[in-house]
């Protein structure tokens, strides 16, 4: 059996799929909440190809000129975590593409990563595209709730969670307790 993470160095073979501009997105948010905390790193966790950065040139505009560490174990160049942490780690659109039993592993890396605040941008709906395997790419789409309920052990540091697609919602969490948490309707943009 291939693992999920074989299936995806697979697809980034594609140059059309996950080159990293779902970052888009996403970019004024983050760049608020970078602004706020006065981030010095950010690492971007599950960045794609990176294209966002190397063409799309997003930390220019938004994140403080400053060029985020990037990570993603399906694309060899960045298939190595950097070490240390960072003020900021921004996550969008990977957590729905991770198996249920693999995601507490991975919120906690992602939070053993991060000094100052996490960003989650997460999908809720079908992927446009399908595993190797038949499955579709987001094997986990679940409701801003039991989001929440996966990631709230772990969010120690100052977390603003996006959900979005057949259900739209985001979230506020501080040391381990939801400060905010607002759902919208479901045609509704961030």
């Amino acid at each position: 059996m291939t693992s999920l993470v074989d299936q995806y160095k697979e697809m980034h073979k594609n140059e059309n799929l996950y080159a990293g501009s779902s970052t888009q997105i996403h970019k004024d948010f983050i760049h608020q909440f970078l602004v706020e905390f006065k981030c010095k790193s950010i690492l971007d966790y599950g960045c794609g190809k990176g294209i966002q950065y190397h063409k799309e040139k997003i930390h220019e505009s938004h994140f403080l000129k400053i060029m985020p560490s990037l990570y993603d174990p399906a694309v060899e160049e960045y298939s190595v975590l950097p070490e240390g942490t960072f003020d900021a780690v921004i996550c969008t659109d990977v957590l729905e593409h991770i198996e249920e039993e693999d995601l507490s592993k991975v919120i906690s890396e992602i939070y053993s990563k991060a000094d100052k605040f996490v960003y989650l941008g997460i999908s809720n709906e079908p992927a446009s595209s399908f595993l190797p395997d038949g499955r579709n790419a987001h094997v986990t789409q679940k409701s801003l709730d039991w989001w929440i309920e996966q990631t709230l052990p772990h969010a120690d540091k100052f977390t603003l969670m996006y959900v979005y697609g057949r259900s739209r919602g985001k979230a506020l969490l501080v040391n381990n307790s939801i400060k905010m948490r607002k759902e919208y309707e479901s045609s509704s943009t961030l």
